[in-house]
């Protein structure tokens, strides 16, 4: 008697299997063999099933400064259906270095309005991450500022914080912002940022007699920060 025919679902699922396995040997060999592992995940993240670009784009996150050599395939994994795989490509974007940062930039600009929370949130952090190199997103980092919950106005100002000097302007632009939340916060990075902010003293000072006592708290603060920095 023949054997029976593998079924179309049993196949997939042996196929998945093999990816997977693959996947696991290419970590491993990472230790010894770096560029090639990266390779080898970076051709998975090209995968039909979303349980192998998952841990691909996972994977990755360990290889450091390697990972630029999956740059473009993590690019377009930014852009994946999957959002743990649009995530985790993020967060391995961080990796690639200086260089390459450039590149990615316009994606990682684009993730923070990611539908999905997490998504967005982590393009926030990753791109203050890159620092000065970041101040393109700047825009959209005040626009997360202002529009944003508590989460994401305070990664965002950590970002623009990072990012330094260039974040002034935009800074100084959302003390006069109609809500006293963005006002503080502006206040408060300013602040933060220290002689960088110099430029904003006369908006902080403006807003010394501010209707809002958390307003002026924060100027208050921030004033004595930059004087002093």
């Amino acid at each position: 008697m023949s054997e029976a025919t593998p079924s179309a679902d049993w196949v997939a699922r042996r196929r998945q299997l093999e990816s997977l396995l693959r996947l696991h040997a290419a970590v491993v060999m990472g230790v010894s063999n770096s560029l090639e592992a990266v390779r080898l995940l970076a051709d998975a993240l090209g995968s039909e099933d979303a349980p192998v670009r998952e841990i691909a784009a996972l994977a990755l996150i360990e290889f450091g400064s390697d990972t630029r050599y999956a740059l473009p395939e993590l690019i377009q994994a930014v852009q994946d259906s999957s959002s743990l795989v649009r995530r985790r490509a993020i967060r391995a974007i961080a990796n690639v270095g200086e260089v390459a940062w450039n590149d990615a930039l316009p994606t990682l600009i684009a993730a923070t309005e990611d539908e999905d929370d997490n998504v967005a949130m982590q393009a926030l952090s990753t791109l203050g991450e890159l620092g000065g190199v970041a101040a393109p997103a700047i825009p959209a980092l005040v626009s997360a500022l202002w529009t944003g919950d508590v989460r994401r106005r305070a990664i965002a100002g950590v970002a623009l914080v990072r990012i330094g000097a260039a974040s002034v302007p935009a800074l100084v632009q959302s003390l006069a912002h109609p809500s006293a939340e963005v006002r503080s916060k502006a206040a408060h990075l300013l602040g933060r940022l220290g002689r960088a902010a110099e430029s904003a003293l006369p908006a902080l000072r403006s807003l010394i007699s501010d209707a809002d006592e958390t307003v002026r708290n924060e100027v208050a603060q921030a004033l004595a920060a930059i004087n002093e920095a």
